[in-house]
């Protein structure tokens, strides 16, 4: 059962583009690493960032399993080192430049409705 991670990041005003890039460049080869698949990402406002807006960028990821999920959560780095250290040093990056961000993470249901 594939299990979908959300996460939802709303931008201080101004941020969205140096946000999208710091995204691009410290957590998305990390979260890759750890066996996470980026199914697709979209923002609002749609289209364009406004500097006088603040902007709320949604990123869907996937793991192949449950058991998958476990695994990412308790990585660990080249070294063989814990990453929890390097994720929280990322997310305290991320929210010198975020207003609010929430992560929902999501399977499936069993009966199908």
């Amino acid at each position: 059962m594939r299990v979908f991670i959300l996460d939802k990041i709303c931008v201080k005003p101004g941020l969205a583009a140096e946000y999208k890039r710091t995204y691009r460049a410290r957590y998305m080869p990390a979260a890759e690493r750890r066996g996470m698949h980026l199914e697709g990402a979209w923002q609002h406002p749609p289209s364009q960032d406004y500097d006088e807006l603040s902007t709320t960028l949604y990123y869907l990821w996937s793991v192949e399993s449950v058991s998958a999920w476990w695994a990412m959560r308790f990585s660990r780095n080249a070294n063989g080192d814990d990453e929890r250290f390097d994720k929280l040093a990322w997310w305290q990056e991320s929210d010198t430049m975020a207003l609010s961000r929430e992560r929902t993470v999501l399977t499936a249901l069993q009966d199908g409705a």
